[in-house]
């Protein structure tokens, strides 16, 4: 598959705002995933279950830098590639089969400011955390995931260009 452009980004982008905001559950309140000791909430229209946090965790939630990974049937199905505060997706992308959507995020959203600069730190949150992801398999002795994360590094670096 082809990288998507800035074209196809602002696009997914364009339609998810679109969409208009939804709540995450009747009450409005987002629904929290995760280990008890570091908790979070998946971004919208994401499995309530099979969803990972790799990145560090204080008071009991996600935070800083990282990646959440939602599985189907074993793969990776999306993921998200930014920061996280207080256990809610802050910048970044989300990576998926149609493509990628970028920006700021707001209760599991992505928020459409229009702003290109916004876009850009988006995708460097997101190359930095997919880095951070490659090196800690390169300690762990995992070459195949160190070399497909530093792929997907530079994938994300290169959307801006």
């Amino acid at each position: 598959m082809l990288a998507p452009r800035l074209r196809d980004v602002l696009l997914v982008a364009a339609l998810g705002a679109a969409a208009g905001p939804q709540p995450a559950q009747a009450s409005g309140t987002p629904s929290l995933a995760g280990p008890a000791h570091c908790r979070f909430v998946a971004p919208q229209g994401w499995p309530a279950r099979g969803v990972r946090w790799t990145g560090a965790c204080r008071a009991g939630f996600a935070q800083g830098l990282g990646t959440l990974r939602a599985y189907n049937g074993g793969r990776v199905a999306r993921a998200f590639y930014g920061r996280l505060q207080a256990g809610q997706s802050a910048l970044g992308v989300i990576d998926q089969d149609d493509g990628f959507i970028a920006g700021r995020f707001e209760a599991g959203r992505v928020l459409d400011d229009g702003e290109r600069n916004t876009l850009i730190l988006a995708f460097g949150e997101a190359s930095a955390a997919a880095w951070q992801m490659a090196d800690g398999y390169r300690r762990a002795g995992n070459a195949a995931s160190a070399r497909f994360y530093e792929n997907k590094a530079k994938q994300l670096s290169q959307q801006m260009d």
